[in-house]
């Protein structure tokens, strides 16, 4: 096995056993807040540098030439904020739904074939204007990184008022974060992706054009629906339900739109 496919195993086997652990202690009803969910989610995503830098060297850029490593790059972004952000908000439960997620992806990536080859020829095709193409890449794979958090803090968000609406308190309801804190991630998370995602349109108008670059229409259209999102959401307020369903219906555009910039 390829050590590049040897990391994201690594990746896939910690980000279960934090999913398990998790899992295990809400169905015994004594789940608490423990430093073992955080170090798997940080051991993985440490894993999924390593594939990644791996990557960069058979590339030499930024791994990003494909459908599936754009998928692992944009799962190691959610780590990452989740890792950053968590924690301000008492978000400690958001890597027991995120790490299935970023799971499926690195098993997928892992068993997925890859023509080194014809990725060597990619790169070297790529030819100049390194540097905007970069930040480009990576700033607008981390706006996505923040968009798909807002989508987990929004499902979390539905699933606590669905609890609290059916009147199906169970230990999960108890260990979720208060709702007040789920919306304004939910808000936060959105709008820390507009800014990125802004960044990332500008440094691309900066790459001189050549016949076979990638539409930008695509991020035009999604940073101008986040962009709508938040301005409402500051300016006039959306209801906390419907700014969760936002952030849901908007990351799944988002996912679809990464077919046709891949």
């Amino acid at each position: 096995m390829d050590r590049d496919r040897l990391f994201l195993v690594c990746a896939a086997v910690f980000f279960c056993g934090g999913f398990l652990y998790a899992i295990t202690s809400l169905r015994s009803g004594h789940y608490k807040k423990s430093a073992w969910n955080f170090l798997a989610m940080f051991l993985g995503m440490a894993c999924q540098s390593m594939f990644l830098a791996e990557r960069g060297q058979v590339h030499e850029r930024c791994p990003v030439t494909n459908l599936l490593e754009i998928l692992v790059f944009v799962s190691w972004s959610m780590v990452i904020i989740y890792l950053l952000f968590g924690s301000s908000y008492r978000l400690s439960l958001m890597g027991v739904f995120t790490s299935p997620l970023v799971l499926i992806i690195c098993i997928i990536v892992a068993l997925a074939p890859f023509d080194k080859d014809q990725a060597i020829k990619a790169a070297a095709d790529l030819g100049g204007a390194e540097t905007w193409t970069e930040l480009h890449i990576g700033v607008s794979l981390i706006s996505y990184g923040s968009f798909g958090m807002a989508c987990v803090a929004g499902l979390m968000f539905l699933l606590q008022e669905h609890h609290v609406r059916s009147g199906k308190l169970e230990t999960l309801f108890y260990n979720l974060p208060p709702m007040h804190n789920l919306s304004k991630a939910v808000f936060r998370l959105m709008f820390f992706g507009v800014i990125l995602l802004a960044a990332g349109i500008f440094s691309a108008e900066k790459i001189p054009p050549k016949g076979d670059s990638h539409p930008l229409w695509p991020l035009y259209a999604i940073w101008i629906l986040y962009a709508v999102i938040c301005f409402v959401g500051f300016f006039r307020g959306i209801v906390a339900r419907r700014l969760a369903q936002f952030a849901v219906f908007a990351f799944l555009i988002s996912f679809l739109s990464l077919l046709i910039i891949s």
